[in-house]
């Protein structure tokens, strides 16, 4: 009989710490697709980039966004796209990219997209 409640408390406390793991990997106000490698924070509210684990795809469009400094996306190196549209962007610091080597030619345009309405709010266009 106590090696049964032994495996009992042994077996909730597994679902508890899985479930509190889980809840770790993905930031909160978010879903993450495992399989899709997918991110989707889209219409969170941030005003910062969340924290969470090496995704593939970041959704972070239509958010509060105003800045994006290096370091954000430490440890994201296997970031391929980047979604950033419809946030409030002012400044997107230099070497704020320079940890994702594996950020794809299109989204890295849309972020150069980005940087020129920058530069054109820079100078006054």
């Amino acid at each position: 009989m106590n090696i049964l409640l032994s495996c009992i408390i042994a077996i909730i406390c597994s679902v508890h710490l899985l479930g509190t793991l889980s809840s770790r990997v993905c930031p909160h106000h978010c879903i993450c697709y495992k399989h899709a490698d997918l991110v989707d924070c889209r219409d969170g509210r941030f005003q910062h980039v969340p924290r969470g684990l090496p995704h593939g795809t970041w959704l972070l469009d239509f958010n509060q966004l105003v800045s994006v400094g290096p370091g954000v996306f430490r440890g994201l190196s296997r970031l391929r796209q980047l979604y950033l549209h419809n946030n409030r962007l002012t400044v997107v610091e230099q070497g704020s990219l320079d940890m994702l080597p594996g950020l794809e030619v299109n989204t890295a345009n849309d972020v150069c997209h980005y940087l020129g309405v920058l530069l054109e709010m820079e100078i006054g266009f």
